[in-house]
């Protein structure tokens, strides 16, 4: 994966020089320094704010939202009047408290991933927090829950890494999948582990499942491409990379590639650049004007993005494409703030 090398807390990537008239200072939280995802998320928000002639701050939580808090904390301290925010705040109990934080310091957010089900951006601090944008969770465990029945021939014992259990698409992923197993009665959920998104614990918790489960374990599903990796380095440890089907979700290269070279099944192409382009683009709108909140309907301001299932039928293609900066400037987002929206969230998506 493409590393960035963050250092502390607050990072400032710089982008191209113009007028950005009552702009403040633009801010990414983000879950991890060594995600490409993240990666392609923050080089997603750089786009926009360079083309305003701002830098993009990079706060990294390492997926813990007290950490988070603290760090956004020291930023409002001193007032953020005017400034852009688009952050993931790791898990739905920090997403309020970042929310209304924001508010009181004087900016603009739009949050990621994680919102409670009884909230949203139209009846809590909805003069600041702007949207709300994620992917659609359900879909995506079910579309590779269905690759696994479909490759094993809708029969074989299979086992799933879910993330951390109160983040919305760690709970998403796995009901999709468990809708998947319900369509497709010879697959057999034999056990769920939680791995927290991370590769380490996925390796250990697939070598377990060797230990207990042996050649009976036909799959492994996994709820984002770290832990597929680590699953599918423990199954090179057995020389069963590529026997035993693994699917991830995220659709980073080094996964696609392992698709390509048949040592994973499939993946979700969630495409961080573009939401790290568009929440970006929603605050930024909302300070300069030309997004007026009151006139935005809830499925503007509560959405998933488009995603795409990889295979080997479509993994060349994916791996082949590439986001151009230019593409994504403010102008060009702005022209169509919800371009990649697929529609608005569902109540009950995220209890």
């Amino acid at each position: 994966m493409r590393k960035l090398a963050l250092g502390l807390g607050v990072l400032s990537l710089s982008g191209s020089a113009s007028f950005a008239g009552d702009l403040g200072n633009v801010y990414v939280g983000v879950g991890s320094a060594s995600s490409e995802y993240w990666a392609a998320f923050i080089e997603g928000a750089k786009a926009v704010a360079g083309s305003k002639g701002k830098d993009v701050n990079v706060i990294v939580s390492d997926f813990n939202g007290q950490k988070l808090l603290e760090q956004f904390g020291a930023v409002f301290a001193t007032g953020c009047e005017g400034c852009a925010i688009a952050v993931d705040p790791a898990s739905n109990a920090f997403t309020k408290a970042i929310v209304e934080r924001a508010r009181d310091a004087g900016a603009k957010i739009v949050n990621l991933w994680n919102r409670p089900d009884e909230i949203h951006p139209w009846d809590t601090a909805p003069d600041a927090w702007v949207a709300n944008i994620s992917f659609d969770g359900v879909d995506s465990g079910y579309r590779n829950g269905m690759e696994l029945c479909k490759a094993l021939n809708g029969r074989g014992n299979i086992a799933a890494l879910q993330g951390i259990p109160d983040n919305p698409p760690a709970k998403q992923r796995l009901a999709g999948l468990e809708k998947a197993v319900a369509e497709c009665p010879g697959l057999k959920l034999v056990d769920v582990q939680v791995g927290n998104w991370d590769q380490t614990q996925g390796q250990s918790i697939t070598r377990a499942w060797l230990t207990k489960y042996g050649s009976d374990l036909k799959g492994i599903f996994s709820a984002n491409d770290g832990m597929a990796l680590g699953a599918v380095a423990a199954l090179r440890e057995q020389g069963l990379a590529g026997k035993v089907l693994v699917t991830g979700s995220d659709g980073s290269s080094d996964v696609m590639q392992l698709i390509k070279s048949g040592e994973m099944l499939s993946t979700m192409y969630i495409d961080g650049y573009v939401q790290g382009a568009t929440a970006t683009a929603l605050a930024v709108g909302v300070i300069t004007g030309d997004i007026d909140l009151a006139k935005l309907k809830e499925e503007q301001r509560d959405f998933y993005l488009s995603q795409t299932l990889v295979n080997k039928d479509n993994v060349e293609a994916i791996l082949n494409g590439k986001h151009v900066a230019a593409d994504y400037s403010y102008d060009k987002v702005k022209a169509n703030f919800w371009a990649a929206s697929v529609g608005q969230i569902p109540a009950g998506a995220n209890k």
